[in-house]
């Protein structure tokens, strides 16, 4: 019985140029300006809408509720990385999501509101 090597061959570089390992990372969202340095400057009762837009800019997104209105700033930041084989894949992510909420009366006037910002992770 004798083996032909050629398409040994072929079949194992084809496999090994269809396999392969991937990185990414993927950055969406409202650059954070929402430290506390900035969050100090507000306060509730008094600050405005207009003042939280002056500071933050435009938000990712603005929710009008019954007496009320949002402005909500979303930052995500994803990291992933996985290995593309024939037989066999897997991929890892890593999300995470920095946010501020903004709660307004129906005179504008900041009632309540909240942030979260995700510490950087050391390598």
């Amino acid at each position: 019985m004798k083996i032909q090597i050629r398409p040994v061959i072929v079949a194992a570089l084809c496999a090994m140029l269809l396999s392969g390992c991937v990185q990414y990372d993927s950055k969406r969202g409202v650059e954070v300006k929402w430290q506390s340095v900035i969050t100090e400057q507000l306060q509730k009762g008094t600050s405005t809408r207009g003042e939280v837009l002056a500071l933050l800019g435009p938000p990712s997104q603005i929710i009008s509720l019954d007496e009320e209105s949002v402005l909500y700033y979303l930052f995500e930041r994803t990291k992933g990385n996985g290995y593309i084989l024939i037989l066999y894949n897997r991929f890892t992510v890593d999300a995470r999501y920095d946010r501020a909420v903004f709660f307004f009366d129906d005179n504008d006037i900041l009632r309540d509101y909240s942030t979260h910002i995700h510490e950087p992770e050391d390598k």
